[in-house]
């Protein structure tokens, strides 16, 4: 009986903080790759960017 508890628990307790904590994760790490392989806008388009608030 107590092997039940623990699986209930596990499924839905600790599960769902795990899966939320990965995809946080893996979305971090994923934006942060994406960030670091994409190309610096060009200097006209950069000045341009910085000058409209």
């Amino acid at each position: 009986m107590i092997g039940v508890v623990i699986i209930l628990v596990v499924m839905f307790v600790v599960g769902p903080f795990a899966v939320f904590v990965g995809g946080a994760l893996w979305s971090a790490i994923v934006g942060w790759l994406y960030v670091e392989a994409g190309e610096a806008p060009p200097p006209a388009v950069a000045a341009e960017s910085a000058n409209h608030h």
